[in-house]
């Protein structure tokens, strides 16, 4: 295996860890899709790992021809919104970042 497979074997393991959920729902099936998603974005800043999720989970949510179950998209929803409590999402291009939120807060004064 090259170098950029293994990172993005590890890309995919550690975005699993904060879309527990919709991991084990997915089964097999999350390593196929996750894969898709990486081909579009690149991950970015001190919470790369936590924007990649948030991305596969914007990823899977606009799929049309990803046939998701139920189940799963409500597995989904509920990771996603974890994650949107404390972190937003930036794009820029193909590179995605999250920031934490309450540091945004703390930057303005509030």
């Amino acid at each position: 295996m090259d170098q950029a497979q293994t990172d993005t074997v590890d890309r995919l393991w550690k975005a699993a860890r904060y879309l527990p959920q919709t991991v084990r729902l997915l089964g097999t099936r999350y390593r196929t899709l996750f894969l898709a998603h990486a081909q579009r974005c690149r991950p970015d800043g001190d919470a790369g790992t936590v924007a990649d999720a948030l991305a596969f989970a914007d990823y899977l949510a606009k799929q049309e021809r990803v046939g998701l179950l139920g189940p799963e998209r409500t597995a989904l929803a509920r990771d996603a919104k974890a994650l949107r409590r404390r972190f937003r999402l930036r794009r820029d291009g193909d590179k995605v970042s999250a920031t934490e939120k309450w540091k945004i807060l703390q930057w303005i004064g509030l």
